[in-house]
C-alpha cells in the first residue's frame, strides 16, 4: 500500500473526498475517528465534517501501520504516539532522514566483525 501518494493542494477535504483519496471505506474512517485522537475533523454547523491535510496524512499513516505493517489496533495506537516504538520481534523502523546514520553504524559493525574474525576474539 502506497502512503507517499500525492495529496491535492487543498487545505480541507470533505468526508467523501477523504474516503476516495485514502482508499479507506467510510465506515472504517468513522471507526478510526473514534479510536485515534490524532484525527481531528472540524464540524460545520450543518453537521458535516471537514478534514485537514494533516488528517489525510494521519489516516494514510494509520492505514500503513494496520495494513502494510500488520499491526494490531492497539499497536498502531502506540506507534502513532511514539514513532520509535516497534512490536516485539520487529526492529525499529527508522525515518528516512536517519538512513545515513544507520548505514554508518552498519559499516562500523561490519568493520568490528572483520576485526573479530581477523584476531579471533
Amino acid at each position: 500500500m502506497e502512503t507517499s501518494m500525492s495529496i491535492p493542494a487543498k487545505s480541507s477535504f470533505k468526508f467523501g473526498e477523504l474516503a476516495s483519496l485514502t482508499g479507506v471505506k467510510p465506515y472504517v474512517l468513522r471507526f478510526w475517528e473514534t479510536e485515534f485522537d490524532e484525527i481531528k475533523p472540524l464540524a460545520a454547523e450543518d453537521g458535516s465534517k471537514t478534514y485537514s491535510r494533516s488528517d489525510v496524512e494521519t489516516i494514510l499513516r494509520i492505514k500503513s501501520l494496520l495494513f502494510d505493517n500488520k499491526l494490531s489496533l492497539q499497536e498502531a495506537k502506540v506507534a502513532m504516539r511514539d514513532p520509535s516504538w516497534a512490536p516485539a520481534g520487529q526492529g525499529i523502523v527508522l525515518p528516512s532522514d536517519h538512513e545515513a546514520a544507520l548505514n554508518t553504524l552498519t559499516e562500523a559493525l561490519t568493520f568490528v566483525q572483520s576485526l573479530k574474525h581477523k584476531f579471533r576474539w
